[in-house]
C-alpha cells in the first residue's frame, strides 16, 4: 500500500525539472513569437497614425481657414459697415460657393431692451429658410445666446455646440459669432458635410479604411459630447487622437480603422514561428524527464535522511519560539500600560472640552484643564468635594428633575443615558463666578472589565455658545429683512394667521394696510440704487413709530410694506393710523446730500367684512391700495368690493394690451398744427389709438396710464415713433408735406437709457430727416429731474430733433426755469384755451404765456381751438400756431393722405418748400 502511495510522489519529482524546461522554452517561444507580432503591429499603426494625421490635419487646416474667413468678414464690417442688403450678398455669396458646407451667413444688430437683449437679424444669405431678416438669433438658444454674449465681449470668435436646424431639424448646426461693428456676424455651418467634405474630399465611400468620431471636450472630459461620428462598429483593435482648439472650443478628433482595414492579426509567417518552438521546447522536455529518472533512487535516500534531520530541528525551533513569544507578549504589555497613561494625560491636558470623570455616586475624581477653564474653577476646588450636577443652571436642572422623575446627579444621568455622542444634551452651566455658559454634555459609564460592574462615569461638556448666538443669527435673517430690519413676508404670513385665529377667537376685528411709495422709481434711476436704499431704511423708522408695539410692520419686498393692525377699535382707528403715516413722510428726507419728499398710497382692508384669510385680506388691501393711487396718490382708501372688479378690469386691459402689441391692433392719427397767421400747415401731432377686435375704439385716458404702470408704453411708444417716421417720410416722397411731426414722450420712455438710440435708430431705418421729428415732454416730466433731462434733451438736439413742452400751464408753469433747457416750442394746454372768450384770468394766463414765450425766443401753440374766436385772439396776441378742431379732427394715415391730396389739388397748399406746403 505505502508503495503504491509513494507512487504520485515518485513520478513528480522525476517531471519536475522536465516541467522547469518546459516552461523556459515555452516561455522563450512566447517571447520571440510576441516581438515578431508587435514588429507587426507597430508597422501597421504606423501606417494607421500617419493617414489618421494626415486626414485630421487637412481638418484642422480648414477650420483655421474658416475662422480667418469670420475675422476678415467682420474687419470688413467694422471697417466698411454692414452696406446695403444687396452689398452684404456680394461679399459673402462667394465665399457660401467656395465653403458648401456653410448653409447661412448673417449680420444681425444687438437689441437691448427692458424685458431682454435681441439679436435681429438684418441681413441673411441663407440656402434654407433659416435664418431670415428680423428673426431673433438668440432663440436658438442658451447656447447661441452665451456665445454671442461672449463674442461681443472681446474680438475672438466663439462657435456654439451643434444646434437642430430649423430647416430640416438635423442636430448637427455649428454657428459662429464675432463682433463686428456694432453688430455680430454669424456663419452657420453644417459639421457632417465639413466633416465628410474634409476628412473623405474625393474619395469612395467604399474605400474609406478609416472611421472618424468627433467629441466636444470644452465643458469638461466628464461632460465630453459627442458631434460627429462615422457609422462604424464598436471594438476596434486601435484608435488615434489628437486634440483641435476651434473657435474657444476644444474638439477631439478620434480615427478607428474601418472594419476590413489596418488588421493587427498575426501573419502566417509568424504563426509558423510560434509552431516551431513549441516543437522543440517538447522534445527537450522529453528528453530531459528521461535523464533525470536515473537519480531518482539516490534522491529518495538522501531525502529520507533529510527529513529525520528536520524533524528533530524543528522541535528545538518550536521550543525556542514559545519562549521568545512569552517575553515579548511581557515586555509588549508593559510598554501598552505605559504609554495608555501617557495618552490619557495627553489628552486630558490637551483636549478642547471639558472633561470630568467621577466615581460611582458622581463625586469627581479628574477635572481637565479645560473644565477649570470653561467654568472658572480649579481642580482642587472641585476633585472629591463635587458632582457635575452642581454646575447645572437650576432652570434646567429642575426641568431635569421633573422629566425623569430623579434628583441632582442622578437625575443627569437618566437624561443622558439614551443619548450617544452625536446627540448630546444641551442645558446651560453655571460658572464659578455666576456666569451662565450654553453647553452639550454627554455622560458615559465606565465598566470595570474584571468583573463587568460600573465604576464611575466619564463626562464630557462642550461650550456652545458661538453656535447658539449663529442659529439666533440664522433665525433672525430667515424672518426679516436685512435692509430694513423689519419682518419679511414669511414672518408677515404668520403674525398675520396668528393675529387672524386671536380674532376670530375674541371676535374683534383686524385691519391690514397695504402701502406702496409713489413714484419710488424715480430715486433709484435718479439717484442710485444705494440711495433708495437709504430712503426705504429710512420710512421704515418712521412706520415704526406710527403704530403700537403689539402691530405689525413687514416688508413685502421692493418699495411695498403691509402693517397688520390687531386688537383695535374700529375704522377710525385704522383710518388714524393711515393718517399719522401719511404725515410722517411728508417731512423731507435727507438722503446722500439730497432733500427727497415720498409720499404713500395705502389701502385698508378689515376683517372679517372684506375678507377672513391672510392672503385674501392682503390681496383686497392691494386693490384698495391702486384705488388710491388713481384717486392721485398720498392717500388711503378702505376696499370696496367693486375694487377688486376694477383690479380684474386692470389686468384685462393689459393682457388686451399685449395682445393687442402682437397682433398689430394699435392705429396712428394725425392732427394738423397750422400757422395763425398764413393758415399753412406747419407739423402734425401723431396720436395713439387702440382699435380692440372685440370692444372696438378705447378710448386712450383708458388704456394710456395702465400702459405706463405695467411698461408697456415703451415697447407701443417706439413703435408709435417708427410709424409715424414712416409716414412722414412717405408724405415727403409723395411731395404731399414736408414738416415735422409730433410724437409724445412718456416718462417710462424718457427714463430709459436707450431712448436716444432707439430714436436714431428708427431715422435711420426709415430715412426721415431728424429735423423733421419732434418729440413732445410735458412739464411735469421736464421738471422731474432737471439736471438729467438737461443732458438729454442737450444730447436730442446734438442729433437734430425737435423739442416741445405739451400741456404747459398745468405744472411748474416757470418760463425762466425751462430756459434752461434747448426747448423749440411750448403748447399751451387746452384747458387755458377752452374758455379764453368768456374768462378773463384764462385769457390773461393765455396772453402772459405767449409774450413772455416771445422775450425767450421760443415759438407757441395753443391746443384745443374749436372756435374762429379763439382764432382771432390768439392772432392778436402773436401766437405762432394753433392746434385743435377748428382745422381738422385727428384723421387716420390713409384719410390725411386723402386731405392733403386734396388741399393740393385745390391749390391750398403749394409744394413742399421750407417747411410748408
Amino acid at each position: 500500500m505505502s508503495s503504491l502511495l509513494s507512487l504520485p510522489t515518485y513520478w513528480l519529482r522525476r517531471l519536475s525539472l522536465a516541467t522547469v524546461v518546459l516552461v523556459v522554452l515555452g516561455l522563450a517561444s512566447e517571447f520571440v513569437y510576441r516581438s515578431a507580432l508587435t514588429a507587426q503591429r507597430d508597422r501597421v499603426y504606423a501606417e494607421f497614425q500617419l493617414a489618421a494625421a494626415q486626414h485630421i490635419d487637412t481638418l484642422r487646416t480648414r477650420l483655421s481657414a474658416l475662422l480667418d474667413l469670420q475675422e476678415l468678414l467682420a474687419k470688413h464690417v467694422d471697417v466698411a459697415g454692414p452696406g446695403s442688403s444687396n452689398e452684404f450678398g456680394q461679399v459673402t455669396r462667394p465665399l457660401m460657393r467656395v465653403h458648401p458646407f456653410i448653409s447661412a451667413i448673417v449680420y444681425a444688430e444687438v437689441d437691448a431692451r427692458e424685458s431682454g437683449v435681441r439679436y435681429p437679424v438684418r441681413y441673411a444669405l441663407s440656402d434654407g429658410v433659416w435664418p431670415q431678416p428680423g428673426a431673433n438669433l438668440a432663440e436658438e438658444g442658451p447656447h447661441a445666446a452665451s456665445a454671442i454674449v461672449a463674442a461681443l465681449g472681446s474680438s475672438r470668435t466663439y462657435a456654439t455646440p451643434p444646434l437642430a436646424s430649423p430647416d430640416d431639424g438635423t442636430p448637427d448646426g455649428i454657428r459662429l459669432f464675432a463682433a463686428a461693428g456694432q453688430g455680430v456676424t454669424a456663419v452657420f455651418m453644417h459639421l457632417n458635410d465639413l466633416a465628410e467634405s474634409t476628412l473623405w474630399a474625393g474619395m469612395d465611400p467604399d474605400a474609406r479604411d478609416i472611421a472618424f468620431t468627433i467629441v466636444d471636450t470644452t465643458d469638461g472630459p466628464s461632460r465630453a459630447n459627442e458631434i460627429y461620428r462615422d457609422t462604424v462598429e464598436d471594438g476596434f483593435q486601435t484608435a488615434y487622437v489628437e486634440a483641435i482648439p476651434f473657435a474657444n472650443r476644444n474638439w477631439l478628433v478620434i480615427a478607428t480603422p474601418m472594419p476590413t482595414h489596418y488588421q493587427l492579426d498575426p501573419l502566417p509567417s509568424v504563426s509558423r514561428q510560434r509552431y516551431a518552438g513549441w516543437a522543440i521546447t517538447l522534445l527537450a522536455t522529453l528528453i530531459v524527464a528521461f535523464l533525470q529518472s536515473r537519480n531518482t533512487v539516490i534522491r529518495g535516500h538522501v531525502a529520507r535522511r533529510t527529513a529525520e534531520l528536520a524533524r528533530s530541528n524543528q522541535m528545538l525551533a518550536e521550543t525556542n519560539a514559545t519562549l521568545e513569544a512569552e517575553i515579548r507578549h511581557r515586555i509588549a504589555s508593559e510598554a501598552a500600560l505605559r504609554e495608555s497613561a501617557t495618552l490619557q494625560q495627553a489628552i486630558l491636558h490637551s483636549a478642547d472640552y471639558a472633561i470630568i470623570l467621577t466615581d460611582k455616586d458622581g463625586l469627581v475624581r479628574v477635572f481637565n484643564p479645560a473644565a477649570e477653564q470653561m467654568l472658572g474653577c480649579s481642580a482642587a476646588d472641585v476633585v472629591g468635594k463635587r458632582t457635575p450636577a452642581a454646575f447645572i443652571h437650576e432652570d434646567d436642572l429642575a426641568r431635569l428633575n421633573q422629566g425623569t422623575g430623579e434628583t441632582g446627579f442622578a437625575a443627569l444621568l437618566a437624561g443622558t443615558q439614551d443619548r450617544d455622542a452625536s446627540d448630546p444634551l444641551e442645558l446651560d452651566l453655571i460658572q464659578c463666578d455666576g456666569g451662565r455658559l450654553p453647553s452639550s454634555i454627554s455622560v458615559s459609564p465606565i465598566v470595570d472589565a474584571s468583573h463587568g460592574s460600573i465604576s464611575g462615569y466619564l463626562a464630557i461638556a462642550a461650550d456652545i455658545t458661538h453656535r447658539k448666538a449663529a442659529e439666533s443669527r440664522i433665525l433672525h435673517l430667515a424672518h426679516f429683512d436685512p435692509l430694513t430690519d423689519l419682518p419679511n413676508r414669511s414672518l408677515l404670513h404668520a403674525r398675520l394667521e396668528e393675529a387672524l385665529d386671536t380674532a376670530a377667537t375674541c371676535k374683534q376685528p383686524l385691519a391690514v394696510l397695504f402701502l406702496d411709495l409713489d413714484r419710488f422709481k424715480y430715486v433709484n434711476d435718479s439717484l442710485g440704487h444705494q440711495a433708495g436704499d437709504a430712503l426705504l431704511k429710512a420710512v421704515s423708522g418712521r412706520f415704526r413709530h406710527c403704530v403700537r408695539e403689539q402691530d405689525t410692520v413687514a416688508r413685502m419686498g421692493g418699495d411695498e410694506f403691509i402693517v397688520v393692525l390687531s386688537d383695535f377699535e374700529g375704522r377710525e382707528h385704522a383710518a388714524e393710523v393711515a393718517g399719522r403715516i401719511i404725515e410722517a413722510l411728508n417731512a423731507p428726507f435727507e438722503i446722500k446730500g439730497h432733500r427727497l419728499t415720498v409720499t404713500p398710497s395705502i389701502g385698508i382692508a378689515v376683517y372679517p367684512e372684506d375678507g377672513d384669510k391672510a392672503d385674501l385680506l392682503i390681496k383686497h388691501a392691494d386693490a384698495a391700495m391702486y384705488h388710491a393711487k388713481e384717486q392721485g396718490r398720498n392717500n388711503y382708501q378702505f376696499y370696496e368690493r367693486r375694487f377688486s372688479t376694477d383690479v380684474s378690469a386692470r389686468l384685462n386691459i393689459e393682457n388686451r394690451l399685449r395682445r393687442a402689441l402682437e397682433k398689430a391692433e394699435f392705429e396712428v392719427y394725425y392732427q394738423p398744427q397750422v400757422e395763425t397767421a398764413t393758415g399753412e400747415f406747419i407739423g402734425l401731432e401723431a396720436l395713439l389709438r387702440w382699435r380692440d377686435p372685440e370692444h372696438g375704439m378705447v378710448s386712450p385716458q383708458e388704456f394710456i396710464p395702465i400702459a405706463e404702470d405695467s411698461g408697456l408704453i415703451v415697447p407701443i411708444g417706439e413703435w408709435v415713433m417708427r410709424t409715424a417716421c414712416q409716414q412722414n417720410q412717405a408724405w415727403r416722397a409723395a411731395r404731399l408735406l414736408d414738416v415735422p411731426v409730433a410724437v409724445n414722450l412718456s416718462a417710462r420712455q424718457f427714463d430709459e437709457h436707450t431712448l436716444l438710440g432707439t430714436v436714431s435708430r428708427i431715422l435711420e431705418d426709415t430715412g426721415l430727416p431728424a429735423s423733421r421729428l419732434e418729440l413732445e415732454l410735458t412739464e411735469t416730466l421736464i421738471m422731474r429731474n432737471p439736471e438729467m433731462t438737461a443732458d438729454v434733451l442737450d444730447a436730442g438736439k446734438r442729433l437734430g430733433v425737435q423739442i416741445s413742452v405739451d400741456d404747459f400751464g398745468t405744472g411748474y408753469s416757470s418760463l425762466a426755469y425751462l430756459k434752461r433747457f434747448p426747448i423749440d416750442r411750448l403748447k399751451i394746454d387746452r384747458s387755458f384755451i377752452a374758455d379764453i372768450e368768456t374768462e378773463p384770468d384764462d385769457a390773461a394766463i393765455a396772453q402772459t404765456i405767449i409774450a413772455m414765450a416771445h422775450t425767450l425766443r421760443i415759438d407757441v401753440l395753443a391746443e384745443g381751438v374749436e372756435t374762429v374766436a379763439q382764432l382771432r385772439m390768439l392772432r392778436n396776441w402773436a401766437c405762432s400756431a394753433y392746434q385743435g378742431y377748428l382745422c381738422s379732427h385727428p384723421l387716420p394715415a390713409h384719410e390725411m393722405t386723402a386731405l392733403l391730396r386734396g388741399l393740393r389739388a385745390a391749390h391750398m397748399l403749394g409744394l413742399p418748400e421750407a417747411g410748408h406746403v
